[in-house]
């Protein structure tokens, strides 16, 4: 009998032992890599509780294998490296045989403090995944840690973070600041009023004193129930008045602005399988009106179109285009450019201006643009001392990259360890963010879900204070789960900054307060016809109906 129970008790060690392997061979590895600190402030400390909390919060699942900081360190010690590039992580992960490494920043200016990660997939090497949170004061950390460790989880494990939540209203009466009672308040709900409340909610003002965009002069047209993805504004049926021209998922919509009215004067519908996801308002064929220029995708292709005003209606001029397309304002001349498909990245092919010739649209020269960026998110002007014309441009993670005009050197060898000369200065923030996408690849092909290719939010150039020099004026959304998936993002609050080259790099000038919605799109053009441009956005509300407004804001010139 002894022998039969000690016979079983071998067993039962061997098999739990075999459980105990196989769950091992299940779990993600992954590195915590102390992380760099930017301060004027010795707050190593603080680095190294944020090290010691990482460690410990993404050690609580199961599924999760954390390397010990003692290891860490021996690797590092190895590698023997002040500061490290993305390929010494990914040598450093091989050499581990981890399955993740995260590492990153912390920057401190005054009370704010600013947790920046990357985090490298080692066993595909493919681009980083940024990840961030912005606290204010200690007090703030120890909590944000937390929700730090859990966007770095969802991703590691390949899971779909919760839905945010959304407050309840207020009750009837509620008595406060209106800052504090909007926080409770759906996006939806708070839109309601057409004058008024928006200003509490989109609340123009500023970090800096210089104020830029009139706090009286803002207008917003009504709701809309249409996810609204592009917008752009020019005189496109040739009554010598602007119009504004709106994409939703199949749709060109034209309307006006006749005072404080927002008049629907055109709708030209798509077909079902159509995809619009850029347009683009500019008179490329040089007769006085200005064309509706529509990227669309259809069947996992590019399908684009031109419409144009012709005999009291809009008609399709070109179609059939194979180009995303995008116009962007070089030394004070709007140019069409356009980029075809890559075979393995969607935008991985060169970019080269479209023109007008012998009555259709043709490729033209090739754009002095580094290969392997996206024709949307990017734009040609002079920002910095030089007066030259620079490539300036957002990168997968949505860092500004300015770039000198190059066609002899692609992205993936400029953006090299050491450097190059052809990258002028890169940001440490991100900017941009769009939930606007198309499928690549053909599903029936791949047999599985098709990845998502998003559309970069524009950069615009524009000299807002007057003082003779253009300001990059761009769009900052804002995520409550940061940019962790890859194939997921949900946008509710969005910013929008004035940057300026003061010798050394970009430097803020202002920022909005947070925008209650997420800018689809945006323009500094003249929306009311009165001779001044205003800053117009097109911003969608809420997460889970579609809804949609058009803001415009006065400049106000200091």
């Amino acid at each position: 009998m002894k022998r039969y129970l000690i016979f079983f008790c071998i067993l039962g060690v061997v098999l739990s032992g075999s459980v105990w392997a196989e769950d091992a061979r299940d779990q993600k590895k992954v590195a915590v890599l102390p992380f760099s600190i930017h301060s004027s402030e010795d707050i190593n400390y603080v680095r190294d509780g944020i090290w010691d909390m990482l460690i410990s919060r993404l050690s609580a699942s199961n599924e999760i294998n954390v390397s010990t900081k003692q290891k860490v360190r021996e690797a590092l010690d190895k590698l023997n490296k002040k500061e490290i590039t993305v390929a010494d992580v990914y040598g450093f992960g091989k050499r581990l045989d981890l399955d993740y490494v995260v590492w990153g920043s912390i920057t401190k200016i005054g009370n704010s403090i600013s947790l920046d990660a990357k985090l490298l997939d080692v066993s595909t090497y493919k681009t980083p995944v940024g990840v961030f949170e912005q606290c204010q004061g200690m007090n703030d950390v120890i909590p944000r840690i937390g929700d730090f460790a859990k966007k770095i989880n969802y991703y590691v494990l390949g899971k779909t973070p919760p839905a945010p939540g959304i407050a309840a209203l207020p009750a009837t009466g509620a008595t406060g600041s209106p800052s504090r009672l909007l926080q409770g308040l759906d996006e939806a709900e708070v839109m309601k009023a057409r004058r008024g409340t928006f200003t509490s909610v989109i609340n123009p003002a500023f970090i800096t004193a210089a104020n830029p965009l009139a706090q009286k002069g803002f207008w917003m047209s009504q709701k809309y129930r249409k996810t609204f993805k592009g917008m752009d504004i020019g005189d496109v049926n040739g009554d010598g008045l602007n119009e504004v021209v709106v994409i939703d998922e199949r749709s060109v919509m034209i309307y006006q602005k006749i005072k404080e009215d927002f008049k629907l004067l055109n709708k030209i519908p798509g077909k079902d399988h159509d995809s619009y996801i850029s347009v683009d308002v500019a008179d490329m064929n040089g007769n006085g009106i200005d064309e509706i220029i529509v990227t669309n995708i259809q069947n996992y292709n590019l399908e684009s179109f031109v419409l144009e005003f012709q005999d009291e209606k809009f008609a399709t001029i070109a179609s059939g285009l194979k180009w995303f397309l995008r116009v962007v304002t070089i030394s004070d001349v709007p140019q069409l450019l356009g980029q075809k498909k890559g075979m393995e990245e969607s935008f991985s092919r060169p970019i080269y201006e479209v023109v007008y010739s012998n009555g259709e649209y043709a490729e033209g020269k090739r754009m002095s643009i580094p290969q392997g960026l996206s024709v949307y998110g990017l734009t040609i002007d002079s920002v910095d001392e030089s007066n030259a014309n620079r490539v300036i441009a957002l990168d997968d993670y949505g860092h500004i990259c300015i770039y000198k005009e190059t066609t002899d050197s692609a992205y993936f060898k400029i953006h090299v360890i050491g450097g190059s000369d052809k990258l002028i200065w890169k940001s440490d923030d991100v900017f941009g963010g769009s939930n606007n996408y198309f499928d690549f690849g053909d599903i029936l092909e791949a047999k599985d879900t098709p990845e998502k290719a998003f559309i970069k939010e524009r950069i615009l150039t524009y000299d807002i204070d007057g003082n003779g020099k253009k300001e990059i004026i761009v769009v900052k959304n804002l995520s409550p789960m940061g940019r962790v998936m890859k194939n997921v993002r949900t946008f509710t609050r969005s910013e929008i900054y004035d940057l300026a080259w003061d010798g050394l790099g970009l430097s803020e000038n202002w920022r909005t307060k947070k925008i209650q919605g997420y800018v689809a799109d945006y323009q500094i053009k003249d929306i009311d016809n009165d001779g001044k441009n205003e800053i117009v956005l097109a911003i969608g509300l809420g997460t889970t109906l579609s809804r949609s407004v058009i803001v415009a804001y006065d400049l106000k010139i200091q």
